[in-house]
């Protein structure tokens, strides 16, 4: 019996290129939907892969990618236009009749949370829990190991990770195990119909466990220091849009409120695909051996000191606009979630189910 096809979104992507790769060796025809044909695409294409370019927000180029798939991976970036490109995925998933969707969310998902991109997650779910017939699978991860990753080459050089994360505590799961769990859903999706998993890492670690981490990895001393928000964010602007750089202050505050220290570690990983979480230093040796500025350079130093000359000197980016908090009545309804009792509520009680497991919005009462 030949095996069904399963569309795989914003498959250039950190956890759609594994999921889709994953898949394809196990002999799944997969269609990959990206934003733009690159070297991705073309990786992605001699592996197997049917290859659609387009927007995850035109309903033309949703109909296309999905046609003929029985099974699709949600994906969408941290963007504006997210909650329509779920609406939009929802139409046409009812419309082919899927069989099976695995859902991309957030642990921090909550309709009052400050950042619009949380708010659309927490929507965006329930949306897909309407599709008729649909076996409906949602991943709801914390904070990836690979945010400290983007900053490994600052840590390399002057042996500093300078981060806005206080003495919040996190069990940061890797890309990789995260698309297993994914691919192995996916291929086998029986009995997880109704299922929310956080995949998580092995061990709960403070920022200077991870700066710990780091330094092994590193062959030096790395120590945490505490970074104001202001401050990193005129550095980071370069890096991210407005839009990411808004949701990112709200999840650093959440961060500092141990949010993702709630109901962790759990052992997802090794129940779902039967391997153990990679742990921190198994991550980082892998990015080490990858990104570039890992090893210390006088020419890299000197290229981050000019660069965060220049952005000090820079005015603040006004970040507020792109939170959209007018969409509220009362700036009273805006709560950060480790501050809601429902949410707290909800994701602590997931300690006495399945380790990191619940049934789907069993639990919520508000909106």
């Amino acid at each position: 019996m030949s095996k069904p096809r399963i569309l795989v979104l914003t498959a250039a992507g950190r956890t759609g290129m594994p999921v889709a790769l994953q898949l394809l060796d196990e002999g799944f025809p997969v269609t990959a939907f990206v934003h733009q044909a690159d070297q991705r695409s073309e990786r992605l294409k001699a592996k197997g892969a049917d290859i659609v370019v387009g927007s995850l927000t035109d309903i033309t180029d949703m109909r296309t990618a999905m046609a003929g798939a029985r099974r699709a991976y949600f994906c969408a970036p941290n963007e504006a236009g997210y909650l329509k490109a779920a609406a939009i995925f929802t139409v046409v998933a009812a419309e082919q009749q899927l069989e099976a969707v695995v859902a991309m969310s957030q642990w921090l998902s909550n309709p009052n949370h400050p950042s619009i991109h949380t708010r659309e997650a927490w929507l965006a779910d329930r949306l897909f829990a309407l599709l008729p017939g649909t076996a409906v699978t949602y991943i709801n991860p914390g904070f990836f190991a690979d945010n400290e990753m983007q900053v490994l080459p600052f840590a390399a050089q002057f042996g500093l990770l300078s981060l806005p994360y206080g003495s919040g505590l996190n069990a940061p799961p890797s890309n990789e195990d995260m698309a297993r769990v994914m691919a192995e859903i996916l291929a086998r999706p029986e009995g997880h119909a109704g299922k929310t998993y956080r995949p998580s890492g092995p061990q709960m670690l403070s920022p200077q466990d991870i700066a710990d981490i780091l330094g092994k990895v590193l062959g030096r001393k790395v120590t945490y220091r505490n970074a104001p928000m202001r401050m990193l964010s005129k550095i980071m602007r370069g890096r991210l849009s407005l839009y990411e750089l808004a949701a990112y202050e709200q999840y650093a505050i959440d961060y500092q409120k141990n949010a993702f220290g709630v109901n962790a570690p759990t052992d997802v990983v090794r129940r779902i695909t039967g391997r153990e979480a990679e742990d921190f230093e198994t991550i980082a040796r892998r990015s080490v051996a990858t990104i570039p500025g890992a090893k210390p350079s006088f020419a890299i130093q000197l290229k981050f000191m000019l660069g965060m000359i220049i952005s000090l000197l820079s005015p603040a980016p006004k970040t507020t606009p792109y939170l959209a908090l007018d969409e509220f009545s009362e700036r009273s309804h805006v709560v950060f979630s480790a501050d809601s009792p429902e949410w707290r509520q909800s994701h602590e009680q997931q300690a006495n189910e399945p380790s990191g497991e619940k049934t789907a919005f069993q639990h919520t009462k508000s909106g």
